[in-house]
């Protein structure tokens, strides 16, 4: 990656300047790598602004429900991908869920696939994906990285317990939600699907509000059908 190589020549260079001024050996070391840090903090926080504004732009067009539009814009974001760790796999993850917006699950598979662990709205869509596709076992697998990126988001948690409780492991569900409790304690909607399950009832999903909708396991009312925001652009500089 471009910025992980200035970061280390600039700490090379400095040390070895050091160096030859004939400075203590270990004071050249602890330089070359404070300003190596230093130099890649900047130049990461200078990515995640530019990442951070073609990702708003995305989502003005989606919110216009022009999802091909911020598809595109979103792969313009491509061409820094050798600049900086982990671009590739955030502008994968969000364009997955863009695709999985318009249905396209085919297209928004291999995105989902590819994305970012950290985004866990990606990672619960290519988990239901699999569900779907009766993949119980890649359901499984996908929702552990999920819940283990998002471990405080009470939603991934009630959706992997939603999708285990569907096909038929519902004290696998009650065993997700107290998960789920031990990581946000007191969460009420954790709460009251864990009820709802060791009542035998159904789960209250909507109280997530546009997020449940997000995943299209249930009807949207009309007055908001419109996509969602995306999950916030988390960085991993």
């Amino acid at each position: 990656m471009v910025n992980i190589l200035i970061s280390i020549l600039v700490a090379i260079d400095l040390g070895l300047g050091l160096y030859l001024l004939n400075v203590h050996y270990v004071i050249d070391i602890i330089a070359g790598l404070m300003a190596g840090v230093a130099v890649f903090y900047v130049l990461s926080k200078k990515m995640a602004a530019t990442l951070t504004a073609i990702v708003e732009k995305a989502n003005k067009l989606a919110m216009k429900k022009n999802l091909d539009g911020a598809i595109e814009v979103l792969k313009e974001g491509y061409k820094y991908r050798w600049r900086h760790p982990f671009v590739k796999s955030q502008l994968d993850a969000q364009i997955g869920v863009l695709y999985y917006y318009k249905k396209d699950y085919d297209n928004a598979f291999p995105y989902l696939k590819k994305g970012i662990a950290t985004h866990y709205i990606a990672k619960g869509m290519l988990a239901v994906i699999y569900y779907k596709k009766k993949q119980y076992d890649k359901m499984q697998e996908t929702f552990e990285i999920a819940v283990k990126s998002a471990s405080k988001e009470s939603l991934i948690w009630a959706l992997y317990a939603y999708c285990m409780n569907k096909i038929g492991k519902r004290e696998k569900a009650i065993e997700i939600i107290n998960r789920g409790l031990k990581k946000i304690p007191g969460d009420e909607r954790l709460l009251a699907n864990l009820k709802a399950l060791q009542n035998r009832r159904p789960m209250k999903m909507k109280a997530y509000g546009e997020m449940w909708y997000q995943f299209m396991l249930d009807k949207m009312p009309v007055i908001q059908q419109q996509p969602p925001k995306f999950a916030r652009f988390k960085r991993r500089y």
